[in-house]
């Protein structure tokens, strides 16, 4: 298994086998990666958590990360239900609504049942700002990393601590963390960030020890009946609880009895425990021994922080029932499936075959079209022949009294049973006076000429109907 963790000036990991730590290393950024306290820079991240991976060899695919304390919200609150009744969404958000100034579009959310009270039970409620997961979930992915589980700094701190009643001041170079252990649960969690760079060592220690004893006065007035223990031990933890001075300063200036950090975990004797305090709390994760609930105490919780849209797809008990309905199903099926199947094919086969005729039915109709034309023209020849001479002496009366009325033909046209010709004349007594001679010719009925659309027509289309 392999833990990181993310600060605004380095990057540590650890690599762990079953509860032995076999690995561990550290990377010290460059300026400019976060903006206040947020990363801002993902892709320079995301190069050196590579760089860390390919120097120390540390690339396990199953890793656990942290998210920073900043700008998150932490509250214990009392939701009604039964005992043996799993809480709702809708009655934790209820809850939390009226302890914690919420923006649920802005911020995630997680929550975790911790133990039962008189008046339902006690869910552990964290909100952290989704740039804050986002950014750092886009340099993790960006260096190759998909993480399981994803866990707030403090709460890794205390299940590192692993004490039912402790004290926690874990100091980084930009921020420190408070942490209030009750009974196995966090009860208090205190995140601040600080620029310790513009301060002597002395204000420095003076500024952490106001901290520590402020967040100890909150807990001793939400709790008047049980303030918290002055023998309750004090762990220091982080970056900078190697520094020896720092250590000894606050060693003679807070109440609380300090206790050198043993975690049970298997390690050699040189790794900087207190430095990589929050990467051991992630290799704890889900390893803590639970409290007797009987008696009224808690669990350390092992809230995972990941959101559902960066978690893997599982199925569901319920989608799994589906699926093997489903499967069940098919089998059932089987049988009429190949029968449909081999009526499928059968029709498949007749489809085949009524193309194919249906492609030479077109080809004969296309053939038949052609023929068409030369069959029309061939009876419209014979219709010629049948007649014999009648045609050509026609045509000898239309041309001559044509001449004769001084009518010029244009066209003349045989259709078999009569005869059209198109003609114009000088003037209309002309016109009416060549369709009263062909009348008069014996050859033809009374000529059909064109209706008369002015008072005078000249000429036009006139149709001869032989008499033969």
């Amino acid at each position: 298994m392999v833990t990181i963790e993310i600060s605004n000036l380095d990057v540590r990991l650890m690599e762990t086998n079953g509860t032995k730590v076999t690995k561990w290393a550290s990377y010290s950024l460059e300026p400019g990666m976060f903006e206040q306290g947020v990363i801002s820079d993902p892709q320079a991240l995301s190069a050196a958590i590579r760089r860390l991976r390919a120097l120390s060899g540390i690339k396990g695919k199953d890793v656990s990360a942290s998210i920073s304390g900043l700008y998150s919200l932490s509250r214990i609150v009392t939701v009604p239900a039964p005992l043996g009744q799993a809480v709702t969404e809708e009655a934790v958000l209820g809850a939390a609504r009226e302890v914690m100034p919420l923006a649920e579009e802005d911020m995630y959310l997680s929550w975790q049942p911790i133990g039962t009270s008189e008046g339902g039970q006690q869910v552990l409620v964290i909100g952290v700002p989704k740039d804050v997961i986002d950014s750092e979930m886009r340099a993790l992915r960006g260096a190759g990393i998909t993480p399981r589980i994803l866990n707030l700094k403090p709460l890794a701190l205390a299940r590192a601590v692993n004490r039912e009643q402790a004290l926690i001041l874990n100091i980084e170079p930009a921020s420190f963390d408070i942490v209030i252990v009750d009974k196995g649960i966090t009860a208090v969690i205190h995140t601040r960030p600080w620029q310790q760079e513009d301060l002597s060592p002395e204000e420095k220690v003076e500024h952490l020890v106001s901290a520590l004893e402020m967040t100890v006065n909150f807990y001793d007035s939400h709790h008047p009946g049980s303030p918290l223990d002055p023998a309750t031990p004090l762990f220091i933890t982080g970056q900078m609880s190697g520094d020896l001075a720092l250590m000894e300063n606050l060693r003679a200036s807070v109440k609380h009895p300090l206790e050198p950090l043993a975690p049970p975990l298997e390690y050699p004797e040189y790794l900087p425990v207190s430095q990589y305090a929050v990467n051991i709390g992630l290799a704890l994760m889900r390893t803590s021994i639970a409290k007797d609930a009987n008696q009224g105490s808690y669990s350390l919780p092992d809230i995972n922080l990941l959101p559902q849209a960066y978690r893997p797809w599982k199925p569901s008990a319920r989608q799994i029932q589906f699926f093997c309905a489903i499967i069940v199903a098919i089998g059932l099926m089987f049988p009429l499936y190949r029968i449909t199947s081999q009526a499928m094919s059968e029709t498949a086969a007749l489809q085949t075959r009524y193309n194919v005729i249906n492609s030479k039915l077109q080809q004969k109709q296309l053939e038949i079209k052609k023929r068409e034309p030369l069959e029309r023209a061939i009876a419209e020849y014979n219709s010629i022949v049948d007649m014999g001479g009648g045609f050509t002496e026609d045509l000898d009366v239309i041309i001559t009294l044509a001449n004769e009325f001084n009518i010029e033909v244009r066209s003349i046209t045989h259709g078999g049973n009569s005869i059209t010709i198109t003609c114009q004349s000088d003037n209309y007594t002309s016109f009416r006076n060549y369709l009263a001679a062909l009348a008069e010719s014996g050859r033809f009925s009374t000529p059909i000429a064109e209706p008369e659309r002015f008072p005078y027509l000249e000429g036009g289309v006139v149709t001869l109907i032989p008499e033969h």
